[in-house]
């Protein structure tokens, strides 16, 4: 098994303050304790009685990220008292209305960054038995994901970047739960995607629900289908990275352009198309973008110009496991 270190104990810091304090004090996902930074609470939003019932919470501090120091200590019950503890300067106060804490960060990719690097090859084979092994790092990303859905201010990239992840990450979870498999397709009755134990923001989906209802829908980009990862061999390889808002039009032109042309997965020659079954399956979506073609020319690499009145024909798709 891969030991987190340093990096991944920060990045479950920052991940565990968007979440409410119902969830942190539940036992849904591990807290990560040293020292010395403590919690600050607004005693004068919420009485002091109701202050005392909630347990703990967690708080970023900008010098955690330096010291790699955080302390989660009960709620201070008067407003002077929580202040005296820390200044300012060294946290945000963190405002408890009616038991909740209210996010103050907006989701964070770390863990499904760190697990993707180490265990998604360039190539995209997905080394199951290691996700498995760290099964309780992806439930906390999952779980940290269902505490910060996506917000009417978030940028477009945020709000993609983090159905992208939560799609991925949700379907190497449904795998390493049931591994070993031979397929995905085992699973569920052989509809896998139809199964609703998908959380975000207290609400369930399925793999379906959040590409078809979600995804495609609001976001109308033909590169999601680069994207957005179905555990198969025939499937565009998973990315050894998670999808980051900073990056995120970058990162879709680098898995088109890896799909387009890898010929396992399409073959394009300037008359004839032998592609994979996505763009049969998913054809309105590049209809609407210019086409098969027009969008297949745009991420080959080769200098071969493609007819417009070239054939198309589709592959048939393995659905062995890509591992």
């Amino acid at each position: 098994m891969v030991k987190f270190g340093l990096g991944i104990t920060l990045a479950i810091l920052l991940m565990a303050c968007g979440s409410n304090a119902e969830n942190s004090v539940s036992g849904n996902y591990p807290i990560i304790t040293t020292s010395p930074v403590e919690v600050v609470m607004d005693s004068e939003v919420v009485p002091a009685r109701g202050i005392t019932e909630i347990k703990e919470t967690i708080i970023i501090v900008k010098e955690a990220l330096e010291t790699s120091v955080v302390k989660v200590i009960a709620a201070a019950p008067k407003k002077e008292e929580a202040k005296a503890v820390i200044s300012e300067k060294e946290a945000v106060v963190v405002t408890v209305k009616k038991q909740k804490v209210e996010a103050i960060v907006k989701a964070s990719h770390d863990i499904w960054n760190i697990l993707t690097q180490l265990n998604v090859t360039p190539k995209g084979k997905v080394n199951y038995k290691g996700m498995k092994a760290e099964l309780s790092q992806l439930t906390l990303y999952l779980s940290h994901l269902n505490t910060t859905p996506p917000k009417a201010d978030w940028s477009e990239n945020e709000k993609l970047a983090y159905w992208i992840n939560l799609y991925n990450a949700s379907t190497v979870y449904l795998i390493v739960s049931n591994y070993p498999t031979a397929s995905i397709t085992k699973l569920n009755g052989g509809k896998p995607w139809d199964k609703k134990f998908v959380k975000s923001g207290g609400k369930v989906y399925s793999l379906n629900q959040i590409e078809n209802q979600i995804v495609r829908p609001r976001f109308k980009d033909p590169r999601i289908h680069a994207a957005l990862n179905c555990a198969a061999v025939s499937c565009p390889k998973m990315l050894n990275a998670a999808f980051l808002p900073a990056k995120l039009s970058a990162q879709l032109d680098q898995q088109c352009y890896a799909w387009i042309n890898d010929r396992a997965r399409n073959e394009v020659g300037p008359n004839k198309l032998v592609i994979s079954q996505i763009f049969d399956w998913y054809k309105v979506d590049f209809t609407a973008g210019g086409g098969i073609i027009k969008f297949v020319g745009k991420y080959n690499r080769t200098k071969i110009m493609l007819n417009p009145k070239a054939t198309i024909s589709y592959k048939e798709y393995n659905w062995d496991l890509n591992e």
